[in-house]
């Protein structure tokens, strides 16, 4: 009988509320605590993520929601989300890549990872022919150039109205992750890394275990393949990167800035010219036969095409319909996003592939096949280049001892400590790369896989920059311990909520317009009571010791520039969670209703869903 009682209450309520809602009365509190109504959460694995929906789920039941949550298998779990849409809120996360603001495509009707359900028929404009949320994604990627203001502002814009006016998911941490360095390091900026932080280092003095105030002593995995066609682990990447240059660079925050390139311009939406920057000269090879080569337009050419015709039997880089050489520092790329439609279409994907590392044409198409097109890559330069990568960038390889470590020497004559090529003010070089007027010129990477091995050397000294986020008791000991300085830095994981707004929940997909505010729709009220019911900075300090970022955008925190700073936000407030229910038809228990009712009458205009 106890539970029949649960399961008709909510109905009954809601008849109530809605009746004496027009007759003028407010609704009243339920004779004794009971539940409004019951949701079904998934999650899969264990962990924090796992802690930190359960803790929700006590969060729910202090606002008289009951949340009951079946923990799946991997497998039942992503069938669930992307197949059967069995559930009303999914605890969800996701790895991000580069700050790349197609990332909207989440929220977008024909996507795979559409978790929340949502259709245009949600909040569908007539005027645009499409639902409003999807007009905003689909503009999104017509925007050229990729990285403009107005392509910004449009995306800001677009997050506003979607955690408004549909609310589909609820933001919730974004993984702060913790490296330690010895404190006598000066202008080490883990957000930057190593690399970007270099011409800002140096040291004070030395400290425990430290041999020399010339060299950076970090630890890391044994590479692999140094060659960027087919480096596919960490260490290897590092240290690509430290040798070799991209055309343009991204900042942290996803802000865009040339850099082999000295400019790209827009001769139309489908026809880019890249500058390149002259004066730049290559490292020797590891034989020392090219020792005086210059980059010019034959090495970015040469990149693009092997990048884009021969790695791993697809086309990487499908948005290039030609390319010419316009002399030795212009190449003009001529773009189509979709051959197939006759016209030349525009992406925005180009500028991000554009950040891929450049190879020397000189040394790796010393000969070529039989079409005389085609790179020879079975020619001995291409194994060494595998094994010892050279640039443009701002290290070379000095020496490799394997198994134990691989040193690089900083560049004296590379074109980034060369003033007369960084001084232009655009690229605000002395804030983003520092003026190099230390004396730190060596890199000295120890081959230590062994996260336990490697704290310890850090410990003794012989380290000077760690991770330590998955040591807690460590990160603890280093962060009051004078000789070390503590700094987090942003993941790009980011984790949250997603509302099932699909027709067949009837709670939160419900399209009825609220009987206490038909200005909105249930489903729409009760995502925003829960997001309202939900104290985050509560599990930020429970499950993650206060130390992870409470977001509030579609976007996660590490998307930098793209991400709205004045977006609406869904604070831990039990009173605004019980409005929203009201509003939904269910009882306030206490609170002051925020819409305002005169007589049951409304002024209706937009309807939000």
């Amino acid at each position: 009988m106890r539970g029949l009682r649960r399961r008709i209450l909510p109905s009954i309520l809601i008849v109530l509320v809605f009746c004496t809602n027009i007759a003028g009365i407010q609704p009243q509190e339920a004779e004794s605590p009971t539940y409004y109504f019951t949701l079904d959460g998934i999650v899969s694995g264990g962990g924090s993520r796992v802690d930190a929906f359960y803790l929700m789920r006590e969060h729910l039941a202090q606002a008289g929601i009951l949340l009951s949550i079946r923990n799946l298998y991997w497998a039942d779990y992503i069938g669930e989300v992307i197949a059967f849409f069995n559930f009303d809120i999914a605890s969800h996360a996701l790895n991000g890549g580069r700050p790349d603001p197609s990332a909207a495509e989440l929220y977008s009707e024909n996507s795979l990872w559409n978790l929340v359900g949502y259709r245009t028929s949600m909040d569908w404009d007539e005027d645009l022919g499409t639902g409003k949320n999807q007009w905003f994604i689909d503009e999104g990627m017509k925007f050229i150039p990729p990285n403009s203001e107005e392509r910004i502002q449009h995306y800001w814009e677009w997050q506003d109205y979607l955690m408004d006016k549909i609310c589909p998911i609820l933001p919730t941490f974004s993984a702060v992750v913790f490296t330690a360095h010895w404190s006598n390091l000066l202008g080490y900026n883990v957000t930057d890394g190593i690399l970007q932080s270099w011409g800002k280092m140096s040291w004070i003095g030395l400290h425990e275990g430290q041999e020399s105030v010339e060299e950076l002593v970090v630890t890391n995995s044994e590479w692999e393949d140094l060659n960027p066609l087919c480096l596919d682990d960490s260490a290897s990447s590092f240290i690509a990167s430290a040798c070799m240059d991209p055309l343009i660079w991204f900042d942290d925050d996803g802000s865009v800035y040339p850099h082999l390139a000295e400019s790209i311009t827009h001769i139309n939406d489908t026809h880019v010219r890249i500058k390149i920057r002259e004066g730049i000269k290559w490292a020797p090879d590891p034989d020392n036969n090219f020792t005086n080569e210059y980059f010019d337009v034959h090495d970015v050419y040469f990149t693009l095409h092997i990048w884009d015709k021969f790695t791993s039997g697809v086309r990487i880089l499908p948005w290039i319909k030609e390319m010419r050489k316009i002399d030795d520092y212009t190449l003009d790329l001529f773009i189509d996003d979709d051959p197939g439609t006759p016209e030349n279409e525009p992406s925005v994907r180009y500028l991000y592939d554009l950040s891929i590392r450049i190879v020397p044409e000189h040394y790796l198409n010393q000969t070529q096949q039989y079409d005389e097109q085609t790179p020879d890559f079975s020619h001995l330069a291409w194994e060494k280049f595998s094994n010892h990568c050279f640039g443009t960038g701002l290290f070379e390889i000095s020496d490799f001892i394997e198994g134990k470590e691989t040193i690089l020497s900083l560049r004296p004559n590379c074109w980034r400590l060369n003033t007369t090529l960084t001084n232009n003010p655009e690229l605000d070089w002395i804030n983003r790369f520092g003026d190099f007027s230390s004396n730190l010129n060596k890199l000295r990477i120890r081959i230590i896989p062994d996260l336990q091995t490697s704290l310890l050397e850090f410990e003794a000294g012989k380290a000077d920059i760690e991770y330590v986020s998955w040591n807690k008791e460590k990160e603890l000991e280093f962060e009051m311990d004078p000789r070390f300085n503590l700094q987090g830095y942003l993941s790009y994981g980011f984790s949250y909520l997603a509302f099932n707004m699909r027709l067949n929940r009837r709670l939160t997909g419900s399209r009825n317009l609220c009987p206490n505010d038909p200005t909105m729709t249930i489903g729409l009220a009760i995502r925003k009571a829960i997001c309202h019911a939900i104290n985050r900075v509560e599990i930020n300090n429970v499950i993650h010791e206060g130390k992870f970022q409470m977001y509030h955008s579609p976007f996660w925190p590490k998307m930098g520039i793209w991400v709205n700073p004045n977006i609406v936000k869904y604070n831990y407030d039990l009173c605004k969670t019980k409005n929203y229910l009201y509003k939904a038809g269910y009882s306030l228990e206490g609170c002051t209703p925020t819409t305002e009712i005169n007589n049951g009458i409304y002024s209706l205009t937009t309807i939000s869903m």
